[in-house]
């Protein structure tokens, strides 16, 4: 396997369906993006981490993601001594102040109001067709800026439009983008599940912040990693 100078974990928040069954009023694309040489860090920050939880009796069949820590209290299969000594928003701020000092990230983000969106063609098109879309208005740019990348998406449930799956799409946008250039570039795309992979594990404490700061207008949590924010786009908000 290539060896990319930087790797970018991707995660979302929120919903892309139009549907009026949807309770989501937003949807978000957060790409965290490091230096592949400091994966090491990340992993060993993250381990070092949820060591502490594991310790006192979570779970180790239970995937450590911000929105259990934050609903801590009524989270199911957690022991009732956890729920009743952690502060899980406490623990989630503890997490990105440790992966910020020992493994340096850019963030780069796309959200977009949905109400925003009129047009009625997009707005009954397959799932695939609009998720593709949005993700083409972030992930291409953060391919081009860093030209060597290794790009991780989180597996998603999803729908796929047969004859626009989302890796040619992206890669057909990046051509688009370059072929009057002379610009090179080395990325793979690889989509996997975050309960393997903690860096999609690292992203989702990120994603989950900055979609609370636009849906509770808390900031909290993003004002520890604002300065690390090189994109954010923002639609309809």
């Amino acid at each position: 396997m290539p060896i990319y100078k930087y790797t970018t974990y991707c995660d979302e928040s929120g919903e892309i369906s139009f549907s009026k069954k949807s309770d989501y009023d937003y949807f978000l694309i957060t790409a965290m993006t490091i230096k592949t040489e400091d994966e090491i860090k990340l992993i060993r920050t993250l381990k070092r981490k949820y060591s502490k939880l594991y310790n006192i009796g979570w779970p180790k069949d239970k995937e450590i993601k911000s929105t259990a820590l934050h609903n801590l209290k009524w989270e199911n299969n957690v022991p009732q001594n956890i729920k009743d000594n952690l502060d899980g928003d406490k623990f989630i701020e503890e997490i990105i102040q440790s992966l910020k000092l020992s493994c340096p990230f850019t963030v780069a983000f796309f959200i977009v109001k949905k109400s925003g969106i009129i047009n009625p063609y997009f707005r009954h098109a397959p799932y695939g067709i609009a998720y593709n879309f949005f993700a083409g208005k972030l992930i291409p740019q953060i391919i081009l800026k860093n030209e060597s990348c290794l790009l991780i998406m989180d597996q998603r449930n999803k729908e796929t439009h047969g004859k626009q799956c989302f890796d040619e799409y992206i890669s057909t946008t990046l051509l688009n983008k370059i072929i009057n250039e002379k610009t090179i570039i080395d990325f793979e795309i690889k989509h996997s599940e975050s309960h393997s992979v903690l860096g999609l594990q690292a992203v989702d404490f990120l994603c989950w912040s900055i979609y609370r700061s636009i849906l509770k207008k808390e900031t909290r949590f993003l004002d520890l990693f604002i300065d690390t924010i090189s994109e954010g786009i923002r639609w309809y908000i």
